[in-house]
């Protein structure tokens, strides 16, 4: 099995869509009106949740209009944020199969289908035209790339010149092990976890410049990052087993192995 695969595999459920409605109506929200924020935190599956969210897109100098492409969009939240906060057009890309499926029926039922278009394939080849967004983002990806430099190319080729470029990721920091499972992989074979240096270096390979680097440790470990309302956690997706998984990753955090990290680049 190849690491796609493995990827494909890793972030695989039947009936996605029906799964998070269930919760969200067993919340409380208005299946018939319902709201991007009524998704709670089940549509943002990273450290930091929403806030981490609404602080990347902060950096990225948003508005009316500017068309935003979305690295490995999931389920698809950061993309509905941006088109319902700030009116932007997003294009979300994600290699699963069935985080796309649900994708569109959640962006579908929040009533932003006509900003928010979720494709499905490789990030390294979205068959999308060149220059076409003035930002990207990406958000707890990298570690499931086992080769960075060639998303931030085809990233760099979509983008115009003078195109931000922001990523929330995670970069190790220290040389300690690491408990799997973790929230993006089993074990060792799919996870591609590297350190600051090796981000960007690869952006600056890939004809970026990188502009700002946040280290955002203590934002995310205040309390239980990502985790949310019971209904409304990344467990839905997931499993009752994403617990340890988000365990595991908050304390490499906690420990000083890992570091959620906020870097913006332009596109030169």
């Amino acid at each position: 099995m190849d690491v796609q695969q493995r990827v494909r595999s890793h972030y695989s459920r039947e009936d996605l869509a029906d799964v998070v409605l269930r919760a969200v109506a067993a919340s409380g929200a208005d299946l018939d009106h319902l709201r991007p924020e009524d998704l709670g935190s089940v549509d943002q599956l990273h450290l930091g949740g929403a806030a981490g969210t609404a602080h990347l897109l902060g950096r990225l100098a948003l508005g009316p209009g500017t068309p935003v492409l979305d690295v490995g969009g999931g389920l698809g939240g950061p993309a509905r944020a941006a088109a319902s906060r700030w009116g932007c057009p997003v294009v979300s890309v994600d290699l699963s199969p069935d985080f796309v499926a649900a994708a569109r029926v959640l962006t579908e039922r929040v009533g932003l289908a006509d900003r928010v278009e979720h494709r499905l394939g490789p990030a390294e080849r979205t068959g999308l035209g060149t220059g076409r967004f003035a930002r990207a983002m990406m958000l707890h990806v990298g570690m499931n790339l086992p080769d960075p430099a060639a998303v931030f190319a085809e990233v760099r080729r979509l983008l115009a010149d003078d195109g931000v470029f922001g990523l929330w990721e995670q970069v190790r920091v220290g040389d300690g092990p690491l408990d799997y499972p973790l929230p993006w992989a089993e074990d060792a074979s799919s996870s591609f976890l590297r350190d600051l240096d090796g981000l960007t270096r690869a952006l600056e390979a890939s004809g970026f410049a990188v502009q700002e680097v946040e280290d955002r440790t203590a934002a995310v470990t205040e309390g239980t990052p990502g985790a949310g309302p019971p209904l409304l956690s990344p467990a839905t997706v997931f499993g009752p087993g994403f617990a340890e998984r988000l365990r595991n990753d908050v304390a490499a955090v906690r420990s000083g192995v890992l570091a959620p990290v906020v870097v913006v680049a332009r596109a030169v």
